[in-house]
């Protein structure tokens, strides 16, 4: 019997852990004051650092789970969260075990994103779920005639496709692109027509452009600040004239990340 246990034993010790889903091994989280000064970053800033670390000095809640579920407009497909989740900005300092694995980017990105993911479940004590609805999108298409930009080279490794920088407003717009593709200007016109827009081009090349246009100078007098119904007029109107490219309403599937349940987090 003794020597039965002891076999039983050494056969249960051998036996490799149940592998669970990837966390940090060391986070930190820690408010930063309501009224702390603000800070400026570049557009090419990401959280996510070599060695599957993730440090973040100013996030919020809503960014971390947009970041970590990937959801491309949170301000419309995160939905259920309270407000201080939007408005509490953390200091977070989150590093993977010694032994974590050098991995190629975006390898070393999406494995950072599970990661999150747990430290969320663990330290906001987050729930969510993804539904699709089907609602109002955009398709962005070719129009007759053909697309008027040119085509350039590809970004050579480790350069990455350029994003699509915009500013626009009832008198006039400019839409600015480096190597940049046609899934990349569909995302910039997301956010101005406040609904998404599905890439139907079928275009997979990279672009280079700087297309400005303003209103006529009698509309510019009067025109508010912001964009309203009349910049986005001008701005379907110079997609046709100055890029080839159409805009049209269509329904799609859109999908959402909802929050069923989260708490403030401890600090440490």
């Amino acid at each position: 019997m003794i020597g039965s246990f002891f076999l039983t034993a050494a056969l249960v010790s051998q036996q490799p852990k149940a592998s669970g889903p990837p966390g940090f091994e060391v986070v930190s989280i820690r408010r930063v004051p309501l009224n702390a000064a603000p800070i400026l970053r570049s557009q090419d800033f990401t959280p996510v650092l070599p060695g599957g670390q993730y440090i973040d000095s100013r996030t919020t809640l809503l960014f971390m789970i947009a970041f970590a579920y990937n959801v491309k407009f949170p301000s419309r497909q995160l939905v259920g969260l309270p407000n201080w989740a939007k408005e509490q900005s953390y200091a977070v300092a989150a590093k993977p075990a010694e032994d974590f694995p050098t991995l190629p980017p975006a390898e070393n990105l999406e494995r950072v994103r599970l990661m999150l993911r747990t430290m969320l479940t663990d330290r906001f004590h987050l729930r969510v779920h993804t539904e699709t609805r089907r609602e109002r999108v955009y398709d962005l298409k070719v129009a007759n005639g053909g697309i008027k930009l040119q085509e350039v080279d590809p970004p050579v490794p480790p350069a990455k496709e350029g994003r699509v920088n915009a500013a626009m407003g009832d008198s006039g717009g400019r839409m600015i692109g480096n190597k940049s593709t046609m899934a990349g200007i569909a995302t910039a016109l997301a956010i101005f027509l406040k609904q998404p827009v599905v890439d139907r081009t079928g275009l997979r090349g990279y672009y280079d452009f700087d297309v400005r246009w303003s209103a006529p100078e009698t509309a510019r007098e009067h025109a508010p600040g912001g964009l309203g119904t009349e910049g986005i007029g001008l701005l379907i109107s110079n997609l046709r004239n100055q890029f080839g490219l159409i805009v049209k309403k269509a329904t799609g599937p859109v999908e959402y990340c909802v929050v069923d349940h989260v708490e403030p987090p401890a600090e440490n």
